[in-house]
């Protein structure tokens, strides 16, 4: 897989911008530069580079954009409004597909009526979350099953696609309807091999290591998150949304079956974050806790200054795999095919912000409930 450009759509925004800097750090090209405003592409451009203003919903130019790539990166969003169309396109172009989101609605839709194309590689999930965190743990433990606790979240300024998309995961009436698919359920849990609602409650005011200060937590089972206890066959998965912020914590929850447009609670949602990070230096972090029969459980923490950074670092690993032929022909979430190893170890060469770790826990610990 040596000809053709690499396209990168949404390359001028928050995730795109470094794709194309890492791409370029490691000579992978040419790139396509795809995006609405071309003064924002012309920006970024150097020479070599080939720039096409795109708009997504624009059939004709999102053909003109795909065709001659050997590969589309979708960075742009939301996602859930996005869907399959991208994807669709660059088959019938004869490019192969990575979406830094694409979870499961695509998947759904793609999977329906797969493209025709002999061949063609579609990765989806190909970010941090979606995407990388669901490779942690098949790095702390090549055997499955276990009870499985991850925490994530930080304090960051969202915008853009990435807030949009956090609105239309709360929200999915507001979202392109997929057969009614379900996106996920705040309490609830993975227990005993089946979804048990209202299984666990939020807290406040409390201490977790890797995370600065007291933070509240949310417990929230999602649509990806169940896939991963599957895959994984976990007895229990709980996961909880960390926020050291209290005001985006109290708009989302705000936002649930609230009424109103989706530009207006974009909004609402980009001024609260940008009201909790005031004064704070930004983080995200992800912590894994994986407790085996006859094993000693394991504790793994990615911690990022930019979980933006991290997701396009993430899309560079899987995009350097797809285009090694790692990846074989057909429909993937990245985290199905990718080596979890590899990737990690990718993820940290190409973003100087992002600390991983792993480390076995002592019994104390967990009987203390410190992590």
């Amino acid at each position: 897989m040596t000809s053709g450009a690499i396209g990168i759509l949404g390359a001028s925004g928050q995730v795109g911008h470094h794709v194309v800097g890492w791409l370029r750090r490691d000579e992978v090209g040419p790139v396509r530069l795809g995006g609405r405003r071309r003064s924002s592409l012309e920006a970024l451009q150097q020479p070599g580079d080939d720039v096409r203003p795109v708009d997504l919903n624009d059939d004709l130019a999102l053909t003109e954009f795909c065709r001659g790539c050997r590969v589309v990166v979708n960075c742009a969003g939301p996602s859930y409004q996005v869907l399959d169309r991208v994807a669709r396109v660059a088959a019938a172009e004869g490019a192969h597909y990575l979406d830094v989101s694409g979870d499961g609605p695509a998947h759904a839709l793609l999977q329906k009526c797969m493209p025709a194309s002999r061949g063609w590689v579609a990765l989806l999930s190909a970010g941090m979350l979606p995407g990388l965190a669901n490779l942690v743990p098949a790095w702390l433990s090549d055997q499955p099953g276990g009870a499985l606790t991850v925490y994530s979240g930080g304090v960051e300024r969202l915008a853009g696609a990435a807030s949009a998309d956090l609105v239309l995961s709360l929200r999915p009436q507001a979202a392109v309807a997929v057969d009614s698919y379900w996106y996920g359920e705040a309490g609830a849990s993975w227990e005993l091999g089946r979804r048990r609602s209202r299984s666990l409650v939020a807290q406040e005011n409390v201490q977790l290591d890797f995370f600065p200060g007291t933070v509240a937590m949310l417990p929230y089972l999602s649509a990806d998150a169940e896939r991963l206890a599957m895959r994984r066959k976990l007895t229990t998965l709980r996961w909880f949304n960390v926020f050291s912020g209290q005001r985006l914590r109290e708009t989302l929850i705000g936002l649930r079956g609230r009424s109103g447009t989706l530009s207006e609670a974009v909004r609402d949602v980009e001024r609260a974050s940008e009201l909790d990070v005031l004064g704070i230096r930004p983080y995200y972090a992800m912590v894994f806790v994986l407790e085996q029969p006859q094993q000693p459980a394991r504790r793994a923490a990615i911690v990022t200054d930019s979980s933006l950074a991290l997701t396009a670092a993430t899309a560079v690993a899987a995009l350097r795999a797809l285009l090694r032929g790692e990846i074989p022909p057909g429909l993937h979430f990245a985290d199905d095919v990718l080596s979890p190893q590899r990737t990690l170890d990718e993820v940290v060469r190409l973003h100087a912000g992002t600390r991983i770790s792993r480390h076995i826990l002592e019994r104390a610990e967990l009987e203390e409930g410190t992590l």
